[in-house]
Order: C-alpha cells, then structure tokens, then sequence
C-alpha cells in the first residue's frame, strides 16, 4: 500500500490527496475539498480557526485574522497570541494539517489496521508558481516538525497534471506534443509550456504569471473601475501595490454587483463602497451597463492576447500547439473568453472541472510510479511507418464496419477509410476530430486532421475542418462512397 500524502499548495488554499492502491482519493478538512489558508484566532477562548469566511476580515484588516499566509510566514516579527503565549504565524499551518491527517487515518484506515496515528507521513509537495522558494522551505521545514517527512522531488503541478490527461485518455501520446496550460485558480493568471515526449515523460520548457488577469472578466473590470473611480477622486492610495491589493480587496463587491447589473432594469447601478484604509467611509460609484459591458469586452480580449505573448517569449506560434488546457472556474465559466481562445482552434481546447484539478495529485504518484517502477510507464502505441504506402483497397481483406460513431471510440483508434481506389489510416484524437497516419492516393494526406461525427459504409462522407500543418483547408467530400470502412 502506498502511504505517501500529496499535496498542492497555491497561495490561498491546498489540494490533498492519497492513493494507496490504483485509485486516487481526495482528502478533505472540514469538509473543505479546496482547504483555505485564512485564519481567526479567538484570543478570549484560546481556539485557532480558519475559512473562507476569514478572507473578507482578512482584507478589511480586522484583528486576529491572517491571510497571504504563503508571504507572511516569511516575517519573523509576524507573530499571535495564544493562552499568554507569543507564537509564530507559521503554527497555525497545524490545526489545518492535524484536520488533514485525521482524513489520511480515516480513509487509509478503512484499508489497514496496521496505520500508527502517531507515525510520520510521507508527503510530496506540488508548489503553485505564486510561492516563492523561501516560502516553499519555511512550510516543508514545519512539515518536518510536526510529523511530516516531504519528499525533496521537484512536483511542477502542471506537469504532474499533463501525466494524469495521458493517463486517463485526455490527451494522446504522439498526438499532443505540444501543451499550453492556462491556469486561474487565484486571481493571478500562469501560464506553462508543456513538451509532451511521450505519455510517461512530460516537461515543462516555459512559464509566467500575468497578475491579475485570472479574475472573471466582469469582475476585474467592475472592481478595478470602482477602486480607480474612488482614489481619483479621495488620493487614498498612492503606490502601485497598494491599488492592487485594494483591487483584490474589491473582486469580492464586484461579484455582488455583476449579480445587479444582471438582474435591475435600469441602465445603471448605484453602489457604495469603501476602502480598506478608510473603513465605514463609504464613496457613491455609478456603474453603466454599456460602459462596463465595453470595458469588458477590452478585457478578455486582453486575456486572450496574453496567450499569444506568451507563446512570443517562448518564441512558439499558436498553430504549434496541440492542445490548450483551462484550469480554473473564471477560466471554465466565461464564454467571451472560450469563444476568444477558439480563434487558435476550438479542437484543441480542454475544459477543466474540478476533478481535473485533482489530476495535479494523482499526476504526482504516477511520475513516483513511472520513477520506481519504469515497466509501469505506459508505452505509445507503435505508430505506422509513414514512409510506406498502404496497399489498394482491393487488397484490405473482408470484415468491414457499417457504422462507426467518433464519439464511441477510444483516443488512439485507427480506422481504414476507402472510397474509390483511395484509402485512408486516421487515429481518433478525440472531440470527433481525427488525424491522418498514412494515405494512398487521396487529396487528404498523411498528417491532415479532419472532424467526422458518423461514418456509413456505402455512404459519402463529408470531412470537416480539415487542417494540414495546422492551417485550415475547409470542408472535402470525395467523389465516391466509402467502401472500405474497419478499425484496425
């Protein structure tokens, strides 16, 4: 049985997770799948909580309440009080991890009777781009001192996540050499460059973090105007990192208020707001629905620009990418910005949800397996020799299909398509969209990609969207119907 815990720290929550068999398993802490990193600390009875519902206390700057933990362990004067005593800001980590350890005993529990409660726990650690290095040692170093034994391995999250796709068929070995990840599970937006060699050897050649940009659309524009309406106004703030923490203060108002501007018939919205340096002094902001929506509209087209700068700094075109992975709620939920990232190829963009995140966990006991156990690894499917052409139809003995759906079949089958005296190799890649791995004399050739829902022996087929070295060629019907229909 495998005991290793393995954890993904971003800079306001933690993933935990387990496998100690062949099936992941989340972890939670008090019902928390994402485990938030915001405390209160109840000085009169002496007790340590933490929640989302400590966020918003946090950024009004109330007292007893801690947030940006990841940066403010790092301060050895950042200190709270407990029964008398002066503790460091780094022990709180504990009530979340004790939380963490009661779910580890309880589900591998169920398992074995041999667990000590008392025992160290192997961890592995995927750190979010947010964290910086010295952050990363001041928590594995507590981790060590309370019973924890991390592993010292390198987890690059979007890695480890690449290895669980592959894994679980969502991306294919040979297919999707080339992965961008798009990642917005905080306010910031990371990007990650993934080479993919094959389905157990995944590395990531490049990254950078837009700040800011992996808010919902609606919701940075909203707050940012709000925020900048006011302070043009008062000159409450005056430094750069000041306004923005001010505008991470404010996404939380925003939400409430895109929820107004959606359901009020009037052309406008009248909101009061304050500011965290001048709490209960409230300041009267106009939003326009025409304006906002126009600022909006500015918005994710500067998001989706900032894909294509970051494929600039890692001198790369988008038609050299083969798939491109949301990770993220504002991500995921936004259809101006899912429409705007379709421009580089609707085909070729994968939708997370809140399992996928999980990959990032699982992904990190399949690289610990790949490693340990190389005859684990999975091995890519021998592709056809390309060089040579397939024989005439006449040749491909009997035992052909009627009908295929696409949406039936695995990612990596292969089919044989005939019409005429051409004939066709093509491997399913997923979302009904194919690539051709060998041709004999058809218009289509080894190397296109095409999209087909259903096909009909005895019947024409229409191929769509057919691209070659990633550029769109349009739609193709042969002149004759299929005759040779099988996978093989």
């Amino acid at each position: 049985m495998n005991r290793r815990l393995a954890l993904y720290v971003d800079k306001d929550f933690m993933l935990a997770g387990v496998k100690p068999f062949d099936t992941f398993t989340p972890l939670t802490a008090k019902g928390y799948a994402r485990i938030p990193l915001y405390f209160f600390v109840d000085t009169a009875a002496n007790r340590i909580f933490y929640g989302d519902r400590y966020q918003p206390d946090f950024e009004d700057n109330l007292p007893d309440t801690y947030g940006d933990f990841l940066n403010i362990i790092l301060d050895e004067k950042a200190q709270y009080r407990v029964f008398h005593y002066t503790v460091p800001v780094v022990e709180l980590l504990k009530v979340v991890m004790d939380d963490i350890r009661r779910e580890y005993l309880t589900v591998l529990g169920e398992l074995t009777n041999a667990l000590d409660p008392a025992a160290r726990i192997p961890v592995a650690v995927s750190w979010s781009d947010g964290v910086g290095e010295a952050s990363r040692k001041v928590f594995t170093d507590y981790l060590r001192r309370i019973g924890y034994d991390p592993d010292d391995a390198v987890f690059v999250p979007t890695e480890t996540l690449a290895l669980s796709l592959f894994a679980s068929n969502h991306l294919t070995a040979g297919v999707h050499r080339k992965v961008v990840v798009m990642e917005a599970f905080g306010d910031d937006l990371h990007y990650s460059l993934i080479q993919c060699y094959n389905a157990a050897s995944v590395e990531r050649t490049g990254a950078h973090t837009y700040p800011l940009l992996g808010v919902d659309s609606r919701v940075n524009v909203i707050a940012t105007y709000t925020v900048n309406y006011v302070n043009a106004r008062r000159r409450l703030l005056q430094h750069k990192e000041e306004l923005e923490k001010e505008y991470r203060r404010h996404f939380r108002f925003a939400r409430g208020w895109t929820r107004q501007l959606d359901t009020d018939s009037r052309p406008f919205v009248e909101v009061k707001t304050d500011f965290a340096v001048e709490r209960g002094v409230d300041n009267k902001v106009v939003l326009k629905k025409d304006e906002i929506e126009q600022l909006v509209t500015f918005q994710v087209r500067h998001v989706s620009q900032s894909f294509e700068l970051f494929l600039e700094r890692e001198s790369q075109r988008p038609e050299d990418v083969d798939k491109i992975i949301l990770l993220g709620e504002s991500l995921r939920n936004s259809a101006e910005l899912r429409a705007e990232v379709s421009r580089f190829g609707s085909d070729k963009i994968l939708m997370s949800d809140d399992r996928t995140e999980y990959g990032i966990l699982d992904g990190i006991f399949l690289r610990k397996a790949y490693q340990e156990k190389p005859q684990s690894a999975p091995v890519a499917p021998a592709m056809p020799d390309f060089s040579q052409t397939l024989p005439p139809p006449a040749a491909t003995p009997a035992g052909f299909d009627t009908v295929i759906i696409s949406s039936q079949l695995a990612a990596g089958a292969q089919l044989e398509l005939g019409w005429n005296d051409r004939l066709i190799r093509a491997m399913f890649i997923g979302n009904n969209r194919f690539l051709i791995v060998q041709h004999f004399k058809s218009q289509i050739i080894t190397g296109d990609q095409f999209t087909i829902d259903t096909l009909l022996l005895g019947q024409r087929p229409v191929f769509r969207n057919i691209t070659r070295n990633n550029q769109p060629l349009g739609d193709y019907t042969p002149s004759g119907v299929l005759n040779v229909l099988k996978k093989v």
